[in-house]
């Protein structure tokens, strides 16, 4: 999550402001004092003087942590959030601080006598001065951007806070809980430059860090990459993959292992992936066995990459058999994605990210589908807003399944809407030769009929998630296949119990249930796509 926090004194204009910028952002407004107050069921001032300063104090504490998980907004803070520490974590881990000054002199004008504020009861002006000194250094120590209010109306100051959000993307930072192995995912512009300080935080005894990625992103990004962790006094040893799905192979994690015992990592030392999926994929398996499991990082460089599979811990590689039928959950350390390395990625790569992104949009719900459907033009000329705020709608979404739902023996399974299908095509092609994410879109569209076949779905929601792909530039193209062949391989996909296939089939927005689909059915719809 990334919230826009606006602290400072009180009189200091937080919540007209906060309501003008998050207008003008087109964010959510939240006064977190409204939030207290909603949640204790009575007023400020009676919270004072029933229970104290104290009781108000936890309340408040408990108000702002109940923002983890909700969506972006402008949020609005008491002026004495910042007198606990707990309150300083949350606030910076949440988001981006705005300290809005004021003395105590304007303070006062602006409250009048009427303020309702129990802190200011008796001589007003002395206590309003001695509060704000005692507070001064706190929200200066805290805030990312000041800005002053004196002697501007809150129109004008609405406007310099938008021109610092805009002129500076500050990352979001969204927490993955997993038990004994929570991190935390980074999602902003022009970031890679920072990966070695993280490194350092997340791995404080690393020496050396093997930096795997393909030749072709190892052009681009690779000495960016590795200046970044030497700025740390970090030594990089790089290793280069060729591009492409064949590298998810027994030989090249082979060579890969062989390449860390070389270079004489030891447990101390750290893994970087830095690349698409099948890097993610390939370094996340080597960083999971070789000793027993190295630190690992993933710096995702693919749109794919980024909405998906550097999320998660799934890593692995592939068998003639199939895709990703070896494999391990490794959670990675942090994972730094940087939405400005996508600026250079192919088009028919872009195609295949938003693939994934219309599947959480699709999974996630009505408000973020809709989201999509409007803003899908812009993603399609890469607006660099439009697909930042995607890239955090989906590491959002997946990063609370995979809390719930680690292992994949649940509520995770419905994150392979698509891939069913998906990954049949991809085999019986050539692993390689139908990118990932067109091949997912095409699974998307399969499962939508299927829903609607089976009676699951009502009429008109396969043709609403067609006109969504569509909008976004996935208008198939795929060459034909032999039904008989793409039936066989779904039996042996490692989503098949026993033999028998098994959908994940979403029948809403935000609705999906998984489905085992008998063989005379889904050898019937797929005669009727035979031909793609």
């Amino acid at each position: 999550m990334s919230h826009l926090f606006l602290t400072g004194f009180m009189g200091a204009g937080k919540s007209t402001v906060g309501r003008i910028v998050a207008d003008r952002l087109g964010l959510p407004f939240v006064d977190l004092d409204a939030v207290v107050e909603e949640r204790e069921g009575r007023g400020i001032p009676a919270i004072f003087s029933d229970s104290g300063e104290e009781a108000f104090r936890c309340a408040e504490t408990d108000a702002l942590a109940s923002l983890a998980g909700e969506p972006d907004a402008v949020v609005a803070c008491g002026g004495g959030i910042v007198l606990r520490d707990e309150n300083r974590e949350l606030l910076k881990r949440f988001g981006r601080v705005f300290y809005l000054t004021v003395t105590a002199e304007e303070a006062l004008a602006r409250l009048g006598e009427h303020a309702g504020r129990p802190l200011l009861e008796g001589e007003a002006g002395r206590m309003a001065a001695t509060l704000l000194e005692g507070r001064n250094a706190l929200y200066a120590a805290l805030a990312d951007e000041r800005v002053d209010t004196v002697g501007w109306t809150a129109e004008q100051v609405a406007d310099e806070v938008v021109r610092h959000v805009r002129e500076r993307s500050h990352p979001a930072v969204v927490s993955v809980e997993v038990p004994g192995r929570s991190y935390d995912v980074l999602v902003g512009r022009a970031l890679l430059g920072s990966l070695g300080s993280h490194v350092r935080r997340s791995s404080p005894g690393s020496r050396r860090v093997a930096v795997v990625t393909d030749s072709t992103v190892g052009r681009l990004f690779g000495a960016a990459t590795e200046e970044a962790l030497r700025s740390e006094g970090l030594e990089p040893v790089r290793f280069d993959v060729p591009p492409g799905e064949a590298s998810k192979s027994w030989s090249q994690a082979g060579e890969l292992l062989g390449g860390f015992a070389s270079a004489r990592l030891d447990r101390r030392d750290a893994i970087v992936a830095l690349g698409g999926g099948v890097v993610g994929d390939l370094a996340g398996f080597c960083a999971a066995t070789y000793l027993r499991g190295l630190s690992f990082v993933q710096v995702p460089t693919t749109l794919l990459a980024q909405v998906d599979s550097s999320i998660g811990g799934k890593t692995g590689i592939d068998l003639p058999a199939g895709k990703n039928l070896v494999g391990a959950f490794w959670q990675p350390a942090f994972v730094l994605t940087d939405t400005s390395l996508l600026s250079s990625l192919p088009d028919l790569e872009w195609l295949s990210g938003l693939a994934e992104v219309a599947k959480t949009a699709v999974l996630s719900g009505e408000a973020d589908l809709a989201w999509l459907e409007a803003n899908a033009a812009k993603l399609g000329q890469r607006d660099p807003e439009a697909v930042e705020h995607a890239v955090r709608l989906c590491v959002r979404f997946k990063a609370s399944v995979v809390a719930g739902d680690e292992r994949e023996s649940g509520e995770r399974e419905c994150l392979n809407l698509g891939h069913t299908l998906g990954h049949a095509i991809e085999k019986v092609a050539g692993f390689g030769v139908v990118p990932h994410g067109l091949a997912v879109a095409e699974g998307m569209r399969f499962a939508a009929r299927l829903a609607e076949n089976l009676g699951l779905a009502e009429g008109g929601w396969a043709l609403r998630q067609e006109d969504l792909l569509e909008a976004l530039g996935l208008v198939g193209g795929l060459p034909s296949f032999n039904a008989d062949a793409l039936h066989e391989t779904m039996r042996s996909d490692k989503k098949a119990r026993g033999g028998r296939i098994r959908f994940a089939l979403a029948i809403a927005p935000g609705q999906c249930e998984v489905h085992v689909v008998d063989d005379g059915v889904l050898a019937a719809r797929l005669a009727d796509w035979e031909g793609g």
